[in-house]
């Protein structure tokens, strides 16, 4: 981080349920959430993972792309003091993707394609092949949705690449709240970098999101948790400027010349 930015970051994680196929009041209730966070003085809003949309979009995935698109102009305008990461499809030269938008300063910062497709994903969405890093007011981001998660690939890609914040949106099901848990800290631990999850909540043509959001610091310690299968928006400050003498440097000690990839 550059001695520019911010020594703590507020963070807002929006554990909420989207309404499949109704993104006027997905973009109402992110539209919202930017506000509160905002009078509670959080500097990020994290989202679930096609938040705009809700998950299974295979019916009308092209219609509601649009639509999200349109109401992402509309967010845009809501993030002059505030930033915030959506869970979003977006169009790009003809194909549909799973995406992160970063929002800040009125402008769209960054956009992460997600580049792991989870089961019949692959029937509507083309994945993503980069991992960038995102530059804001809070420093550099690095975005991950759901699946990437159990990949250490792109984490490891994301830090090596000098992010100061991992940040990962889900819309992870029963029966995986263990997992994600694990991978939840380790991901942060073995990289040397604070992590936000936002996963959502709420029941979807059979599948149940279970939540269990959080922050753990770059040790892997737990900074905030959010329960299970309850709506919750609820803010913490990461510290990102901590003691690390107590901290092993994993990325300084790699040695890629010998791992086969």
């Amino acid at each position: 981080m550059t001695p520019s930015e911010p020594p703590s970051i507020r963070t807002t994680v929006a554990q909420l349920d989207p309404v499949l196929g109704d993104v006027q009041a997905n973009r109402e209730t992110i539209e919202a959430t930017l506000a509160r966070a905002r009078a509670h003085q959080s500097d990020l809003v994290v989202f679930p993972e096609l938040f705009l949309t809700g998950y299974h979009i295979g019916d009308e995935p092209a219609q509601l792309t649009r639509e999200a698109t349109q109401a992402l102009e509309a967010i845009r305008e809501q993030t002059a003091d505030i930033a915030c990461v959506v869970g979003t499809p977006t169009l790009e030269d003809g194909e549909i993707y799973n995406s992160a938008v970063v929002l800040e300063d009125e402008a769209v910062k960054g956009t992460y394609h997600k580049t792991h497709l989870y089961a019949d994903e692959h029937d509507i969405f083309t994945p993503g092949d980069r991992f960038p890093t995102i530059e804001t007011s809070l420093g550099t981001l690095g975005v991950e949705i759901c699946y990437d998660l159990e990949f250490p690939e792109v984490a490891r890609a994301l830090a090596v690449d000098g992010i100061d914040l991992l940040l990962t949106m889900s819309a992870n099901m029963h029966p995986h709240a263990h997992d994600q848990q694990l991978y939840h800290g380790t991901r942060a631990i073995e990289n040397s970098v604070p992590h936000v999850l936002c996963n959502r909540v709420g029941a979807e043509r059979g599948v149940d999101f279970f939540g269990k959001s959080g922050i753990v610091d770059r040790r892997g310690q737990q900074v905030l948790g959010l329960g299970a299968d309850v709506e919750e928006t609820t803010s913490a400050t990461i510290e990102m400027q901590p003691d690390r003498t107590h901290i092993h440097d994993y990325l300084e000690q790699r040695r890629p010349e010998i791992y086969d990839s």
